[in-house]
């Protein structure tokens, strides 16, 4: 069974350590550079920690409410109570099959008044099944800001 646990400050020294993960920095560049940028992550955002099976977190799920300019931009009727969603797990962790899918199931679950929405550059295979197993559908393209280079696929649960 996979667990998650809502992120405290006593995992701190943990997220360090996701964040540091290069394929993690890679597919999420920028979030967190200080201790300042952690507690205003950790206050921000809605955090659960991908727990192993003696509870210590090896991964996470976030819920973010998303900004107007990207609302703007999605192929949505009902614009209302809108939050993104994204997860990391660190490179040594990747060879449990199914893990990220488990959490991400479990945490939308606690949110079923949330309309979840998902972004994934095109490459990122890995990602994208996570969101098709987890009950997510494919709305279209966007750019995420304004000026990116690519357009990520949009999905929503």
């Amino acid at each position: 069974m996979i667990r998650t646990k809502p992120f405290s400050k006593i995992d701190k020294a943990r997220l360090w350590e996701i964040e540091k993960d290069p394929l993690v920095s890679q597919k999420m560049p920028g979030k967190i550079k200080n201790e300042k940028d952690l507690e205003e992550w950790l206050s921000d955002n809605i955090v659960y920690g991908i727990c192993d099976p003696d509870n210590n977190i090896i991964g996470f799920v976030q819920l973010y409410e998303m900004w107007d300019t990207l609302i703007s931009r999605l192929p949505l009727v009902n614009k209302k109570n809108l939050y993104e969603i994204s997860f990391a797990l660190p490179t040594k962790y990747r060879y449990t099959s199914g893990l990220v899918t488990s959490a991400v199931r479990e945490v939308c679950a606690l949110y079923p008044n949330f309309q979840i929405v998902a972004f994934s550059h095109p490459e990122n295979t890995k990602s994208i099944r996570v969101l098709e197993r987890s009950g997510f559908t494919f709305l279209g393209k966007t750019k995420y800001h304004g000026n990116d280079r690519h357009e990520n696929l949009v999905y929503k649960r």
